[in-house]
């Protein structure tokens, strides 16, 4: 209806002057026909606080943070559901990062605005976090996910710290030869990676994951005879932060892919250690090496790498440590320490001083300030068979 008016019209104007008939027309146009065509963009800039992407964005008109977590889905925490009345409208089973199948209330957010103004999302189901928050650590309001984000493009440029997303009405520009399809269905980034020669590995792009790789435990059966990684530890232990909380001890194994391959792009030396996931994940370090965009309709994921080839090797803590109601205790002992100290045995003293009491979210967010920046540190520990004291270094 509204087309056949403007023709009208214009008929009308240009029976007086054509010229001006013209431009009316077209102004005219521009007005009262929506430009459903026109690529909608957001520059969204992000922060890393503890290995996690951290967003702002508006929630029912309030600014408030999330973790940007492309392995994840739409998520709010119980504290701001409740501040700003987000009713309940049924549930969900979701498995979170630690392979833990978790039942969540569901909500739906109104209004979930980028900054800029340029993209709202409305209408936004989410799940309802338990209280108190697994991410109160980072400061993050919830978790923004694949899902909120499955019609659009996204680069993620970590030169700039810009998430820039697009909606998809044209394709991305980067060169297909440094694009990955999706593998399976759904709208989760997976990918196929090359692990040496002839090792396919099935890995999900995860920005929530603040390392490189870190391996399925079954892809590790599965490639172990392959020849695909070296051993290079053996481990005990655990503590990974997923929407269902904390994990429990478990053994571990720390390996080295001599070469893994990521499209065109080369790794060698990369070190991963096995968890319990859905899937390998192929980290948020992945983009200190280049720019990722991920086409979600057309279900393509590009990395555009600054070189062909990157050199990953690396040495890695002897024991893992981490604060538990203010103490400071070892989470994973590795080869080297098994049988000298256990998992939950308590740091006494570093370098001969008696230590403090550390807060958690502290430890996670800047680490153990008398840790840093030392090669070997001496750590007196408390065992079962009385005090011990171990250089805690990499090898």
């Amino acid at each position: 209806m509204l087309i056949k008016q403007w023709l009208q019209l214009i008929k009308l104007l240009n029976n007086g002057n054509m010229k001006v008939g013209f431009v009316f027309g077209l102004l005219l146009f521009l007005l009262v026909v929506p430009l459903s065509a026109q690529q909608v963009k957001s520059v969204i800039p992000y922060r890393m606080v503890g290995g996690k992407m951290i967003v702002d964005m508006s929630v029912n008109g309030q600014v408030r943070s999330f973790i940007f977590d492309t392995g994840g889905q739409m998520a709010l925490t119980g504290e701001l559901c409740n501040e700003l009345n987000i009713p309940v409208v049924d549930s969900v089973k979701i498995t979170d990062v630690n392979g833990k199948e978790v039942g969540l209330p569901r909500v739906v957010v109104s209004s979930l605005l980028t900054l800029d103004g340029q993209i709202n999302f409305s209408g936004v189901p989410a799940m309802k976090l338990a209280t108190p928050s697994p991410f109160e650590c980072f400061h993050a309001d919830g978790l923004i996910g694949s899902d909120l984000l499955k019609d659009l493009i996204v680069e993620i440029d970590s030169k700039t710290k810009t998430i820039t997303v697009t909606s998809a009405e044209k394709a991305s520009n980067v060169s297909l030869r440094k694009m990955l399809p999706f593998s399976g269905k759904g709208f989760m980034p997976i990918i196929t990676l090359q692990a040496g020669a002839g090792n396919s590995l099935i890995a999900l792009f995860d920005t929530g994951c603040p390392g490189f790789l870190s391996l399925k435990d079954t892809d590790y059966e599965n490639l172990r005879s392959g020849g695909a990684f070296q051993m290079m530890s053996e481990g005990v232990g655990g503590g990974s932060i997923g929407v269902g909380g904390m994990t429990e001890s478990e053994l571990s194994y720390r390996v080295e892919f001599p070469l893994l391959s990521v499209g065109p792009t080369k790794f060698k030396q990369v070190t991963a250690e096995t968890s319990t996931p859905p899937y390998t994940l192929l980290g948020v370090k992945l983009l200190g090496y280049g720019k990722v965009t991920i086409d979600y309709p057309r279900r393509r994921w590009y990395f555009e790498a600054y070189e062909q080839e990157f050199d990953l090797a690396g040495k890695y803590y002897n024991v893992n440590l981490q604060v538990k109601d203010g103490d400071l205790v070892v989470a994973t002992v590795w080869s080297a320490m098994k049988g000298v100290v256990e998992v939950g045995d308590k740091v006494l003293k570093i370098n001969g001083k008696p230590v403090g009491k550390y807060d958690f979210c502290e430890s996670i967010v800047s680490g153990i300030p008398e840790l840093k920046a030392k090669k070997k540190t001496k750590l007196t520990i408390q065992t079962k068979q009385g005090e011990k004291v171990i250089v805690y270094q990499k090898e």
